[in-house]
């Protein structure tokens, strides 16, 4: 391996000697049959030998002489600086290099050609990192379930690494179309996709996808989003939002240069992944605004304003989540002009309670149009609950007063198993007004008892649900109706409105911040005299 003629080429060298088998194998031969190169240097640091595959990929490596700008750099400079092994690009090739040590100190290079090897790890990390987005974008949409941050996000998502611009179609209330568009700011804007463009028409009818490669500019106006007008030739796939079976909306991805089958595959599964979070905020939104529907519907109403009378209200539910549940107060005309009013409890809390009472109070409209007076109201109420077999019931005081000509204000209640509402007196008394009654809804053969109470100017009758009497504090005692009669008669002198929320208020206190039933309280005050 030694011994080259000065000038010769190393594919030029005499032969080397016989195996040691002595079968004659020509040691070119065998270096020829590499897939490396082979490049072998003397001690001198001199180009000994080479192979064919040497000839390929560096040039004809010159016998005799340092390895220099006749063959390639990158194995010039790895001799020259002593290193062990190179690795970087030649005439659009990767090549990788390693020096091995032989006897008599030559060393023999051998160097690969690893472009492809570097070109399926470059895809293979490609596809790792969007899986990877895809993991993150996933984990992102599943975070909400407000439908229009979803939907932003699920634009805004794929505009990172999988398109130039995104936008995501979705039908709204009403049937319109509405459009959520992201390009490479990171921005989203919302606008309305009216008329339906054609291809977003298709994709919602048949639910199938459609690639565009190569558009010009004028017919990509018409696939792309609203705002999004490309200057030159684009690809436009549009792919469809999928829901137990249904096309509910359309993703259309632009971007400037085609996608391979891989990455079509791949946003395939990124849009499932988004049709499945923003099905979910759909339903969740559809919800909410139910929620919104029967809440306004099931809250108590406003106070109605009465000549002689003043009136207060407060109430919080057991969930404040909800808004509502199974405590209630209703105000209602009747129709000799004047009204009624009720105050109830129904059986249970949440959203059960919260639609029972929805039925109560309906029942209750209905027999104050039928007939006014608490007694025969209670006792159509009891018939139309039992009526339906709703499994539920309802314990409630309702009242009808009267203004006399002296100022005093005449209240007739009629209780249904209510606790006994209190009167306070203008000096600071508190009675208690006992009205017997069974619960309405719960027998068929249910007796209710009705009787008169008298407040002279200035006092003031309160009804409250058991949510008040049953609030519990650390140690589990009750606050009571003991406790009540106390503090209501701080409140002598306070209108009715003020004295509501003094109660509450030290409820709530006593309560801190634990589990509770849901409160309602209701007061009518006879004005005191020289009010209006």
């Amino acid at each position: 391996m030694r011994g080259a003629e000065a000038g010769s080429s190393g594919r030029g060298m005499e032969q080397g000697p016989r195996s040691a088998a002595g079968q004659g194998v020509d040691e070119r031969a065998l270096l020829d049959a590499l897939d490396e190169a082979v490049v072998v240097l003397g001690p001198d640091g001199t180009v000994v030998r080479s192979n064919a595959a040497a000839c390929r990929l560096l040039g004809d490596p010159p016998a005799g002489r340092e390895p220099g700008s006749e063959t390639v750099s990158l194995l010039a400079e790895a001799v020259r600086r002593g290193r062990r092994s190179f690795d970087g690009p030649h005439g659009g090739r990767w090549l990788n290099g390693r020096r091995v040590p032989l006897p008599d100190g030559a060393v023999a290079w051998l160097v690969r050609d690893v472009t492809e090897q570097r070109e399926v790890e470059a895809a293979l990390r490609e596809d790792r990192e969007r899986w990877t987005r895809l993991s993150s974008a996933a984990r992102a949409l599943s975070g909400t379930l407000n439908l229009r941050r979803t939907w932003g996000l699920a634009a805004r998502l794929t505009v990172d690494g999988l398109a130039d611009h995104c936008g995501v179609t979705l039908r709204t209330e009403g049937a319109a179309t509405e459009t959520a568009v992201a390009g490479p700011g990171g921005g989203v804007a919302f606008s309305a996709d009216e008329p339906l463009r054609p291809s977003v028409a298709r994709v919602l009818a048949e639910g199938r996808r459609e690639v565009h490669d190569g558009v010009p500019p004028a017919q990509a106006r018409e696939l792309c989003p609203p705002g999004i007008e490309p200057d030159r030739a684009v690809t436009v796939v549009l792919l469809p939002l999928m829901a137990k079976g249904t096309c509910f909306g359309v993703m259309t991805l632009v971007r400037a240069r085609p996608y391979g089958a891989a990455e079509l595959s791949l946003i395939g599964d990124h849009a499932d992944r988004v049709a499945l979070a923003l099905d979910a905020a759909r339903l969740h939104d559809r919800q909410v605004r139910m929620s919104q529907r029967l809440r306004s519907a099931l809250l108590p109403p406003a106070l109605p304003e009465e000549a002689g009378l003043r009136l207060g209200a407060a109430y919080r539910p057991a969930s404040e989540d909800m808004l509502i549940g199974g405590d209630f107060y209703e105000m209602l005309p009747d129709p000799s002009g004047g009204w009624v009013f009720a105050l109830g409890d129904v059986c249970g809390k949440g959203v059960d309670a919260a639609v029972y009472t929805g039925r109560v109070r309906q029942a209750l409209r209905t027999a104050a149009v039928v007939d006014s007076a608490p007694l025969a109201m209670l006792e159509l109420l009891n018939r139309t609950l039992m009526s339906h077999d709703q499994g539920g019931f309802v314990t409630l005081l309702v009242g009808r007063p009267e203004v006399l000509p002296d100022g005093a204000v005449r209240v007739r209640l009629a209780g249904g198993g209510h606790p006994p509402p209190l009167v306070l007196r203008r000096g600071g008394e508190v009675e208690t007004v006992k009205v017997t009654g069974m619960f309405a809804g719960a027998f068929d053969d249910a007796s209710f008892e009705e009787r008169d109470v008298l407040l002279a100017p200035g006092d003031m009758l309160l009804l409250y649900t058991d949510g008040v009497t049953e609030a519990r504090d650390d140690s589990g005692r009750m606050y009571g109706e003991q406790r009540l009669v106390r503090d209501l008669g701080t409140c002598a002198g306070a209108p009715p409105g003020a004295a509501v929320e003094r109660l509450m208020q030290l409820v709530l206190e006593y309560l801190r911040r634990r589990e509770h039933d849901d409160i309602a309280l209701l007061a009518l005050q006879a004005w005191p005299e020289g009010g209006p």
